[in-house]
C-alpha cells in the first residue's frame, strides 16, 4: 500500500471517530486519522477564545504574523501535505503520519474549562487551560528587581567611661607612687657612716632620751656671783654664756681597736667636736683651737711630761693626747666606740677651758683647796662634754648605743663627784651657763 493510495482527500470532512496509535510497532497497516468526535462540537466551537482561537496551546492573535508552517516548528515533526487545508485556522487540522515516524494525535478538549492535554508524550496537567504559554491559575511573573547586598554596619563605638573613673584611677596611681617613694626614702636615708661595735647596751647604763621638743629650753639663769677668789672664774663667758649648742651631724669611720684604726677614728671625732663647738664659742665671744695627738709606738714629749702608748689619755694645754693601747688594753673598753668617744670629748672640753683662758684663772687662785679647784674644773669639763654629746646624739653615726656608752664611760672611770648629774645638765641644756660649777 502506497502513501498516495491511502492518503484521504483533505477537502472531505472526516466524520469517523478518531483512532489513536501509540507507536508504529503497535498500529495496523491502516493510517490513523485525527479529527473531532462525531458527537462533539466543531473545532471552532471547542477552542476557548480570549483574543482569538487557540492553536496548539497559543492564541491566534499571538501568531497572526506567522504561517501555519512556522507555528508548527516547535512541535514534533509530522509530514505535511502540499495543499493547505480548507477553512483556515477555524477548520480542524488533519495530521497524516508517515510510515517511518510515530503518529501524534492532537485532541481538542471537549470542554473549554476542562484540563488541557499536553502533546509530545508528556503527562497531562490539570492546572487549567493554557493561554499564551502560561497557566491561567498562576500569576504572571513580575519584573525582576535587583537588590544589592546590605552594606556592612560599623561596629558600635566602645562604651565611654565617666570622668569619675579616670579621677579615681589617677588618685590610686598617685597613692601607689607616693607609698613607693616613701619606702624608697626610708630605705635610702641611713647614717652617713656605720660604726662598728656591738648593739648591746652596757649593763646598768640608763637610757638618755633626747628632748622631745625642738624648742630650746629657757636660758639658764646665772647664779649670784660669788665673792672671793672664784668670782672671776664664775663670771667667765665659758661659765655664763647662754647660747645653745646647735645640732651637729657626725660622720665616723668603722671602728676598730687596732692602733692605726684608732688614729683615723679620733681624727674624725675631732672634726665632729670642732663643728659643734665653733658656733658656741663664737656666740660667747671666745676663740681657741684644739689640737690632737694620738700616741702610737714611741713615747711623746709634751709640756706636761712624757707620754707613752700605755699612758692614760689626757690633755695638756691646748692639745688632746689619745693613747689607743691604754684604752684598749689597760681600760679594756673593747669594741665599744662610745667609750673611746667619751674620753675624747671630756679631754677636748679641758682643752677648751685652756684655750678660752678659764684654766688660767683657776691657776691664779691662791687661796682655798687645790683639790676643790680640781674637782670643780673636772665637773665643768664633764658638763661641757655632755653638751657636745647632746648636740651629736641621734645624728649621723652617733646612735643611741654610742650615746649610752659615752655616759657609761664618763660617769664610772676616773669620774669626778656627781659626774652623772653634771653630764645630764650639759646634755639637756647644751648651754655653757648650765655648766657653771664656780657659783655657789
Amino acid at each position: 500500500m502506497t502513501d498516495e493510495q491511502e492518503r484521504p482527500d483533505p477537502t472531505v470532512p472526516n466524520t469517523e471517530p478518531t483512532a489513536r496509535t501509540e507507536s508504529p510497532a503497535e498500529s495496523s497497516d491502516e493510517p490513523t486519522v485525527a479529527g473531532p468526535r462525531p458527537d462533539g462540537p466543531t473545532s471552532a466551537e471547542t477552542r476557548p477564545s480570549l483574543d482569538g482561537p487557540t492553536v496548539y496551546g497559543f492564541t491566534a492573535g499571538e501568531f497572526s504574523d506567522l504561517t501555519a508552517a512556522e507555528s508548527y516548528s516547535s512541535w514534533p515533526p509530522v509530514e505535511r501535505t502540499d495543499a493547505e487545508p480548507p477553512g483556515g485556522l477555524d477548520e480542524p487540522t488533519i495530521a497524516r503520519p508517515t510510515v517511518d515516524e510515530p503518529t501524534v494525535a492532537i485532541g481538542e478538549p471537549a470542554d473549554p474549562d476542562g484540563p488541557t492535554t499536553m502533546v509530545g508524550g508528556q503527562e497531562a496537567t490539570t492546572t487549567g487551560p493554557t493561554v499564551g504559554g502560561w497557566p491561567l491559575d498562576l500569576p504572571e511573573p513580575g519584573e525582576l528587581i535587583w537588590q544589592s547586598d546590605p552594606l556592612p554596619q560599623p561596629d558600635p563605638p566602645p562604651a565611654t567611661r565617666s570622668p569619675a573613673y579616670y579621677l579615681s584611677l589617677g588618685a590610686a596611681v598617685v597613692l601607689v607612687v607616693g607609698l613607693i617613694a616613701a619606702l624608697a626614702v626610708l630605705t635610702v636615708v641611713r647614717p652617713a657612716r656605720e660604726v662598728a661595735g656591738s648593739a648591746r647596751a652596757t649593763q646598768g647604763i640608763p637610757e638618755i632620751t633626747p628632748p622631745s621638743s625642738s624648742t630650746p629650753p629657757p636660758a639658764t639663769t646665772q647664779p649670784s656671783a660669788p665673792a672671793g677668789p672664784l668670782a672671776a672664774i664664775a663670771k667667765h663667758p665659758l661659765s655664763t654664756a647662754t647660747a645653745r649648742m646647735a645640732d651637729s651631724t657626725c660622720a665616723l669611720p668603722k671602728f676598730d681597736v687596732a692602733d692605726d684604726a684608732q688614729v683615723t677614728f679620733f681624727a674624725a671625732t675631732k672634726t665632729c667636736a670642732d663643728a659643734a663647738w665653733r658656733g658656741t664659742l663664737e656666740a660667747a665671744g671666745l676663740t681657741g683651737a684644739v689640737k690632737l695627738v694620738t700616741v702610737v709606738g714611741a713615747a711623746k714629749q709634751t709640756p706636761c711630761g712624757e707620754l707613752t702608748p700605755t699612758s692614760a689619755s689626757t690633755q695638756c694645754e691646748d692639745t688632746v693626747y689619745m693613747t689607743p693601747a691604754h684604752l684598749r688594753d689597760t681600760e679594756q673598753n673593747g669594741r665599744y666606740p662610745g667609750k673611746y668617744v667619751g674620753v675624747f670629748l671630756r679631754e677636748y672640753a679641758k682643752a677648751v677651758q685652756y684655750t678660752t683662758g678659764l684654766a688660767e684663772l683657776v691657776g691664779d687662785v691662791t687661796t682655798g683647796s687645790a683639790e676643790d679647784l680640781d674637782k670643780r674644773l673636772a665637773q665643768q669639763a664633764t658638763c661641757l662634754a655632755g653638751m657636745t654629746s647632746g648636740a651629736l646624739a641621734g645624728r649621723g653615726a652617733v646612735d643611741t648605743n654610742i650615746t649610752n656608752e659615752i655616759r657609761a664611760r664618763l660617769t664610772t672611770v676616773d669620774a669626778p663627784p656627781d659626774a652623772g648629774s653634771w653630764l645630764d645638765k650639759g646634755f639637756t641644756a647644751r648651754q655653757p651657763a648650765a655648766c657653771n660649777t664656780w657659783a655657789g
